[in-house]
């Protein structure tokens, strides 16, 4: 059975479109069909509300622990809603917490870091694809676009919420990590570099993914971490970008870790 909402909970919702608003109240929004259907099915996020505009059969949807689901009018749905042609159901999710670095040395395995990665879609893609190979945490360094902004959380395809992360300084992070053996691999073309094909990653890797303009930070060069790269067959194209090369690396590393 549908709700009714009042003007402050649309003000309300409507806000979570800004990040402060979610850094606040520590929700944010998932946006669509399959993203809403994949994050209920996972039960790895807490979901407070279902908003729907009435032209989406919200029974054919297993809704769990008899979330709540507000009808809203057409304008207001479009009013919180952050793409152009709306699905016509929203979730409004909680902010999973972080992880610790002490928990992420402990897990083994290989993980993800990402050095500003700022693209909204290279970034929900790389969520994506890192959930489907296994990887254990998603370091997030300092210019990395929000996560759980909604462009990010839709291109995730419902894999929000599904791996442990921890923003913050990723020089210390890696630090921290390397005093437990870990090894540090950064994507990166450079002639210093080395092909991916010849790497043999241990049970503890961090791979690294730069800024698509610029590439990883220099700072984060240092002669114990291992400058990679990724091949190609050609020279009609530059470079991929940060989604693709990420998603080439994480299906090596997979295989060998």
């Amino acid at each position: 059975m549908t709700k009714s909402a009042s003007n402050n909970q649309i003000k309300n919702w409507r806000k979570l479109l800004q990040g402060k608003h979610r850094k606040k109240t520590g929700l944010f929004l998932a946006e669509g069909l399959r993203c809403v259907e994949q994050i209920i099915k996972n039960k790895k996020l807490e979901v407070s509300e279902i908003l729907t505009d009435g032209t989406i059969d919200h029974s054919e949807i297993n809704l769990a622990d008899n979330i709540p689901v507000f009808e809203l009018s057409k304008n207001d749905f479009t009013s919180i809603s952050d793409t152009e042609n709306p699905q016509g159901i929203i979730a409004v999710c909680r902010i999973p917490d972080q992880t610790s670095i002490d928990s992420i040395s402990k897990s083994g395995g290989f993980i993800v870091a990402l050095d500003a990665v700022q693209d909204p879609g290279n970034l929900g893609t790389i969520i994506r694809t890192a959930s489907w190979f296994g990887v254990q945490a998603i370091l997030i360094g300092k210019g990395t676009a929000d996560p759980f902004q909604p462009k990010v959380v839709r291109s995730t395809a419902g894999a929000t919420g599904t791996i442990p992360y921890l923003k913050g300084d990723l020089d210390s992070h890696f630090d921290l990590l390397e005093s437990e053996q870990w090894n540090i691999y950064l994507l990166d073309g450079s002639a210093d570099s080395v092909s991916l094909n010849t790497v043999s990653p241990s049970n503890k890797s961090v791979i690294v993914v730069g800024n698509e303009g610029n590439g990883v930070n220099s700072t984060l060069i240092k002669a114990n971490r291992k400058l990679v790269r990724i091949d190609g067959k050609s020279d009609i194209v530059e470079s991929l970008n940060a989604a693709v090369a990420a998603s080439i690396a994480l299906f090596k590393f997979s295989d060998r870790v």
